[in-house]
């Protein structure tokens, strides 16, 4: 299939345009490819911010656990000495136990 004269006059002209409308369609892509690439970090910037916001509240959970334990712990001892108040030695019993003899 050979070209005449006047189809190579209109056809050369074309190349341009189609050129140039090719290199636009790679631009858009590159742009639309730039444009994910920013929200996924802006995204994964929020989520890494949210789990150290997530640990923070955690360690603040965990500080409530341990004081409620020290309470608990100290509760405990009261009543540990409590009941030494209320059971005082025995004068004549020893609180030592003699196997040998």
């Amino acid at each position: 299939m050979s070209l005449r004269n006047i189809e190579m006059q209109i056809a050369l002209p074309r190349t341009h345009d189609a050129g140039k409308l090719q290199e636009q369609l790679n631009q858009r892509s590159q742009l639309a490819q730039e444009q994910l690439a920013n929200s996924f970090q802006k995204e994964s910037d929020i989520k890494r911010s949210q789990v150290q916001e997530n640990s923070d509240s955690e360690k603040l959970h965990l500080k409530k656990e341990s004081s409620e334990q020290h309470q608990q712990h100290n509760q405990k001892k009261r009543k540990k000495e409590q009941k030494q108040d209320e059971n005082p030695d025995h004068p004549y019993k020893g609180k030592k136990i003699d196997f040998f003899g």
